[in-house]
């Protein structure tokens, strides 16, 4: 494979704040496919509720039914303890060898890499690439991260064809419109019956309300 795009996340519930711009990446990347990895047990998140595993990769299947270059990975199922990105790229590394692997990540999850495990080797390993979330962005998002690894920051613009790649790994800030979406918020709407038309789609929505997943209703369905 030439191009491989990894996009991690606890996606509780997966929405369009992560889908349109996953399209966006796809043409402007010119990747062959795109794994969308839901975190089993993210380091940053162990003290959080988080909706059972299962669930959330259904979600992701459903929202991704019907993309010819989208997958679904259960790469972090079967860890133990805190699933790490740099242990999961290493893994889909040998279940998907690729020339390139590009990691999609949100400009809130950039500005705080250095918090990350193995940080420095991360930003070695792949291509990193930004999507506009809630957080930094332009010039604050730069001034976030240590020099050195600010002046690898390469901007693309929507419509735009990333071309031949060489020397050391970049880190592709790609503009396209921000879509103010929260997960948190969205789990909230759900559960208190509020609409939440056109932030998600709604083959998701409708799983989550089957399954009680956010508060709905005085029953929880733990499985489906």
């Amino acid at each position: 494979m030439r191009r491989l795009g990894l996009f991690g996340g606890t996606f509780d519930p997966v929405h369009y704040g992560h889908l349109i711009p996953a399209r966006v990446a796809c043409d402007v990347l010119d990747l062959d496919a795109l794994v969308f990895i839901p975190g089993a047990r993210p380091p940053h998140k162990l003290e959080e509720p988080l909706t059972s595993f299962m669930h959330r990769f259904a979600m992701l299947a459903l929202a991704t039914q019907g993309q010819e270059r989208w997958y679904v990975s259960e790469v972090e199922l079967g860890r133990g303890g805190p699933t790490y990105t740099i242990d999961t790229i290493a893994q889909m590394a040998s279940r998907m060898p690729a020339e390139e692997t590009f990691f999609l990540m949100g400009s809130d999850s950039f500005a705080q890499i250095i918090t990350w495990h193995r940080w420095a080797e991360l930003v070695d390993a792949v291509q990193l690439v930004v999507l506009h979330r809630d957080g930094p962005w332009g010039g604050e998002l730069a001034a976030s991260v240590p020099g050195w690894l600010a002046s690898r920051i390469v901007v693309l613009e929507k419509g735009q064809r990333l071309g031949t790649l060489g020397g050391e790994k970049k880190v592709f800030v790609l503009e396209h419109e921000p879509l103010p979406i929260s997960a948190t918020r969205l789990r909230q709407a759900l559960g208190a019956g509020e609409p939440v038309t056109g932030l998600l789609p709604p083959e998701v929505e409708r799983w989550a309300v089957k399954y009680h997943l956010y508060g709905q209703g005085d029953d929880h369905v733990d499985g489906p």
